[in-house]
């Protein structure tokens, strides 16, 4: 017998799901970018995508155009269930434990994207330490919602440690790739999920909905910091035969 958890949160996603497929084509015919949302949906967007622009001014051939569209896919899902779980485990919702299964699934998605450039061992670690942010960022909410200063400064911490754990293994699997940079990248996004938490939180609305609107910004830089590096380190991948 199936529950109405299950029930409610298959029909949740199926209604957003086209919804944010909508937006994402506006966005790509808005910019010169590159642009999608929806793991089993880049079929569709991808003649939105080949022979645009990036930001080189260079057209994009399929195979660069197809590993664009993947990852920003996999980040944009990434963040966007990360908000539905903050927001689930924020109001001790039943879906929780749904909405972490399917960012467990983004996560293996992402790490099967990225195998055949960063190879079989850092794939799987990359996935370790995807999954292990995913965790953290679980202790982080709760202990936020709980008012758990000690659980709170732990999970902060550990939050870093593994963005520093993240940058370092993908520069080391790409070529092109500053620690530095990523690391950047990795700090402002985590911060910028504590300003979101603490908002939602605090039913500061409209505060939340600016802040993930810089987080999908975010999200959109990292992705495309990625597949840049994935090409230049491996160009002959990225051309027609």
């Amino acid at each position: 017998m199936r529950s109405k958890s299950s029930t409610k949160l298959k029909k949740s996603t199926s209604v957003m799901r086209p919804i944010i497929l909508s937006l994402m084509a506006l966005m790509l015919t808005a910019s010169s970018g590159v642009c999608s949302l929806g793991g089993s949906l880049t079929d569709e967007l991808k003649p939105l995508i080949v022979g645009q622009l990036n930001q080189t001014d260079r057209v994009l051939t399929e195979q660069e155009g197809s590993l664009l569209l993947q990852l920003r896919t996999l980040s944009l899902e990434q963040v966007f269930w990360t908000r539905m779980a903050i927001s689930s485990l924020i109001q001790g919702s039943d879906e929780s434990d749904f909405i972490l299964k399917r960012l467990l699934r983004n996560s293996k998605d992402m790490i099967e994207t990225l195998r055949p450039y960063f190879g079989p061992d850092k794939s799987d670690k990359y996935g370790d330490l995807l999954n292990k942010q995913m965790k953290i960022t679980v202790e982080f909410v709760n202990a936020t919602r709980d008012r758990d200063e000690n659980a709170l400064n732990s999970a902060v911490q550990r939050w870093f440690k593994n963005a520093d754990e993240v940058s370092l293994l993908e520069s080391s699997a790409v070529s092109g790739l500053s620690p530095e940079a990523r690391k950047a990248m990795w700090y402002n996004l985590l911060n910028l999920t504590k300003d979101e938490t603490i908002q939602m939180l605090g039913r500061d609305h409209n505060a939340s909905i600016d802040t993930f609107d810089r987080i999908e910004e975010r999200a959109i830089i990292m992705a495309d910091s990625l597949a840049d590096a994935i090409i230049a380190m491996k160009p002959e991948r990225f051309h027609e035969m």
